[in-house]
Formats: C-alpha cells, sequence, structure tokens
C-alpha cells in the first residue's frame, strides 16, 4: 500500500500504464505529476511549488481544475 500520495500516483498510473514524469504529501504528487495544480485547502507548501491554486475542494475545486485540464 502506498504511504504517500506521490507514492500512491506513483501506483495508479504504473497500474493504467499512464507514463509519470521523472521524480510532505501534496508536494511529492505534484512533483510526480508534473502538473503543478493546488487545491485550495491543500498544504501551503504545495500551493507554493504550483503554477495554479484551483479553489477548495468543497467550492468545486476539483472540477475547476479537471476543467482547466481538459479532462472534462
Amino acid at each position: 500500500m502506498p504511504g504517500s500520495k506521490g507514492e500512491g500516483l506513483r501506483f495508479a498510473a504504473a497500474t493504467m500504464g499512464v507514463p509519470l514524469a521523472d521524480s510532505d504529501n501534496d508536494l511529492t504528487m505534484i512533483e510526480v505529476a508534473g502538473i503543478d495544480i493546488a487545491m485550495g485547502n491543500g498544504e501551503q507548501c504545495a500551493k507554493d511549488a504550483a503554477d495554479w491554486v484551483a479553489d477548495a475542494v468543497d467550492a468545486r475545486g476539483l472540477a475547476h481544475a479537471f476543467e482547466r485540464l481538459g479532462v472534462v
């Protein structure tokens, strides 16, 4: 079982065959994903590292991030 969000993302990507960029929880996920979007209610270190900060999760931030990325 993964120990961090970054490791979880690596596991999920490997399971689905999705390539990742070469690489404290949210920060490692951003670094691994290569997509620098943090959630508005996320850790400050993740927001500082991000290129863009979405709204908080409970303010439809995930939906807005997916729209920005063209996922939906």
